[in-house]
């Protein structure tokens, strides 16, 4: 027996996976616009911030974060330090942490380099649907199922950067175009908004991110990181507790 043969899944995994793969498709389709979107303003904000066709492509495959791009780049054309840049984009990034804690039964067992691989692909709209669908599957699935979310997520994203950086050049540098970006969030982040928790998050991290607005070094957006992921915790611990004095049925 051949080794690709070995490797190959037996008939009715196969057929649960491409299950899988479809109705991933289907749950992603809804945000796939939003989150092109989101990619082509940030590809048009590269290079309308002076960094060159290699280096946009570059960091649009290597940081994958519109909020952390979005957030650097202000940073970069100022001549910020590069300490300063490196902690902004840490700040941006933390709720990976997060995400990354929530999957770690699922994928901590696997060799290093899928763990990499698996964490770059990781994204909000993808953790999203995953962590609404995973408990549903075996733990061997959930692996598979993982990938079908946030893998879409990924060619979205960089089919819309990379729209954004070869249009950059025939637009004239205009910080107006901001504003579409903000849009681009909206379409994504909207629809994830159908819970107790995810409607105490973005309450809790829109009126922190409000008042923290002119605060130095950003801090306003890293406490509105903070905020909305206790305010989840909390309304999931407090809120979504059942009464002690009322037995389940």
């Amino acid at each position: 027996m051949s080794r690709r043969q070995r490797r190959a899944p037996a008939p009715g995994v196969a057929r649960i996976r491409r299950q899988h793969r479809r109705q991933a498709l289907r749950a992603i389709l809804p945000s796939a616009f939003g989150t092109g979107s989101w990619g082509l303003i940030a590809g048009i904000a590269m290079v309308q911030s002076g960094l060159t066709l290699p280096q946009a492509i570059g960091m649009s495959l290597l940081v994958y974060s519109g909020t952390t791009q979005l957030a650097a780049l202000p940073l970069m054309a100022a001549g910020a330090s590069q300490a300063m840049i490196a902690l902004t984009a840490i700040l941006t990034g933390l709720r990976f942490i997060v995400y990354s804690a929530s999957v770690s039964r699922d994928i901590g067992r696997l060799p290093l380099p899928k763990r990499l691989m698996w964490g770059y692909l990781m994204s909000d709209s993808g953790m999203a649907v995953y962590q609404m669908r995973r408990a549903r599957e075996t733990p061997p699935q959930r692996i598979f199922l993982y990938m079908s979310y946030n893998a879409p997520v990924w060619v979205a994203w960089h089919l819309g950067s990379l729209a954004g950086i070869g249009l950059a050049a025939a637009l004239p540098a205009d910080p107006r175009y901001a504003w579409l970006g903000i849009l681009a969030v909206l379409v994504i982040t909207v629809p994830m908004v159908a819970s107790r928790a995810a409607i105490g998050a973005a309450a809790a991290s829109a009126f922190v991110a409000i008042v923290g607005w002119h605060w130095p070094w950003r801090l306003g957006m890293f406490l509105a990181i903070l905020a909305g992921v206790a305010a989840a915790l909390a309304i999931e611990r407090f809120v979504g507790r059942p009464d002690p004095g009322v037995q389940p049925r």
